[in-house]
């Protein structure tokens, strides 16, 4: 069993131990303010006000315990999903699978999973109740219960369905906001050169708009279920009272009888009423567990660097073959749109395969592309990414990639994510620093030649030249810039 299993599971049994107690204890003071209203009713009004105190008192700890427990529910959820949630960045994430916005909507729907949990158990468990209402209220009053029950469940999972319904389009309009709103943020600086300010505004105004029309269906949907469970409760509760009123005025039952009948109706409609304003959580829940699934990759036995087997890619039906050793230099040549870029990612294991197979080096692997990101921070921050490294090996990577001027003066100079302040070039050749500082086995430089001036082109050469045992794959249309090439993959 897995650890992931294994949390789970325990998760499970707490969920279920707390859902049990909340039930039995609610029943019980349900029963015990039966038992004081009685006493209060036959004079005895210290002992039915010491025993009112005693419910009170047992309500507002059992409230307070139940909210502290699921408050660390919540936080060990978190917790857990923060520790996890850097799986879902170890590969690129498909245009179809969730964005980021998704992902922050699905912790927090997968958070309230063990109260979700705790109001199902509870409600299943305050079944007992039926027991009680039957030993005091007699055959008439489970009657009326069993019967309104089953009018109510059906009514509970249409409303607990509508609710799903309108929560899954909500979840699709808030994400395609947010990510809208990240894009646009993004282009920013063109949209406003190009005088389009206002059309930006209008688009996120009209998601906006979207999005808060569906959540006001969801509430009036929200509150239409409400009404539904309020009322079968009230009725049930209603009815139990009169049939026991009967009783009381007839003589064939006690007052205690009565009370705790009625009162454990009411208590056993509240779980159940509970649930089915929750019901369509699980329907949210189940949804977001979709999401959070944490992506696994699957890597066959460690090759010495790459080997590929009748490789074919999403992009390219044209299978490929490839074995490269230490010190290797392989070209990947083709026009554009042919498909190098979406190779080399299913050679990484980025992107799975249509067929074939791939066999990777078990050492460090190095992409660099126009599209690969730095990260916020210093310089030496992002050569280092907390390998222990001497400033003095930094800065000959630098020197050796002619990478000079204000942004490279200090190691503790700024960088931003965009690499906002550099040149395309100097950007390149930061990128390779990183890669370079790694040693890794294989090196795959995806089509950046262009990016650098004639000097820059001549100094990458020179860097990789002296990297005898690195193997290295160059990307490009149809001539390699950085390497002598001992082998040649073309894409027709």
């Amino acid at each position: 069993m897995t650890d992931e299993t294994t949390v789970a599971s325990r998760r499970d049994v707490s969920t279920t131990f707390v859902g049990v107690v909340v039930a039995v204890v609610s029943l019980g003071l349900a029963v015990l303010t039966g038992l004081a209203l009685d006493r209060l009713a036959t004079g005895h009004v210290a002992v039915g006000v010491t025993l009112l105190a005693a419910v009170l008192v047992g309500r507002w700890l059992s409230a307070e315990g139940l909210e502290r427990w699921y408050v660390a529910s919540a936080q060990r959820i978190r917790e857990e999903w923060r520790r996890r949630m850097l799986s879902f960045f170890v590969v690129p994430t498909p245009l179809s699978g969730p964005s980021p916005v998704d992902l922050v909507s699905a912790v927090d729907a997968v958070v309230d999973e063990p109260r979700l949990g705790v109001v199902r158990v509870g409600a299943q468990a305050s079944i007992l109740a039926l027991v009680l209402v039957f030993l005091t209220g007699g055959w008439q009053a489970i009657a009326i219960v069993v019967v309104l029950l089953g009018v109510a469940v059906p009514l509970y999972q249409r409303a607990g369905q509508r609710a799903a319904q309108f929560d899954v389009h909500y979840r699709e309009r808030r994400s395609r906001l947010g990510e809208r709103q990240l894009e646009l943020l993004r282009h920013a600086p063109e949209v406003r050169a190009l005088g389009a300010v206002a059309y930006a505004g209008r688009e996120i105004g009209a998601l906006s708009a979207s999005e808060h029309q569906v959540a006001l269906r969801a509430i009036r949907s929200a509150l239409g279920s409400s009404l539904v469970t309020e009322f079968l409760g009230g009725v049930s509760v209603g009815l139990v009272a009169m049939d026991v009123g009967f009783g009381l005025l007839h003589g064939h039952l006690s007052l205690l009888r009565a009370l705790v009948c009625v009162l454990v109706t009411s208590e056993f409609f509240g779980h159940v009423r509970r649930y089915g304003v929750e019901f369509h959580r699980r329907e949210a829940i189940e949804s977001a567990k979709g999401y959070l699934t944490t992506p696994q990759i699957v890597d066959s036995a460690p090759a010495d660097v790459l080997d590929v087997v009748d490789l074919v890619t999403m992009a390219h039906p044209g299978p490929v073959s490839l074995s490269i050793r230490p010190g290797q230099r392989v070209a990947v040549l083709g026009k554009s749109g042919v498909g190098k870029t979406t190779l080399a990612h299913t050679m990484m294991g980025w992107r799975a395969p249509r067929a074939g197979q791939v066999r990777r080096t078990a050492g460090a692997v190095a992409y660099v592309s126009a599209d690969s990101s730095l990260i916020e921070g210093t310089v030496a921050q992002n050569l280092r990414l907390g390998r222990e490294v001497t400033d003095a090996r930094l800065r000959e990577l630098l020197d050796a990639l002619q990478l000079s001027g204000d942004h490279f003066s200090s190691l503790d100079a700024p960088v931003t994510a965009d690499g906002d302040g550099f040149s395309s070039g100097e950007r390149v050749r930061l990128l390779l620093a990183r890669a370079l500082v790694g040693e890794p086995r294989l090196l795959i430089l995806d089509d950046v030649a262009g990016l650098l001036d004639t000097a820059a082109q001549q100094a990458i050469r020179a860097t990789l030249a002296l990297r005898h045992d690195m193997a290295i794959i160059e990307i490009s249309v149809d001539e390699t810039i950085f390497i002598s090439t001992t082998t040649k993959v073309h894409l027709p």
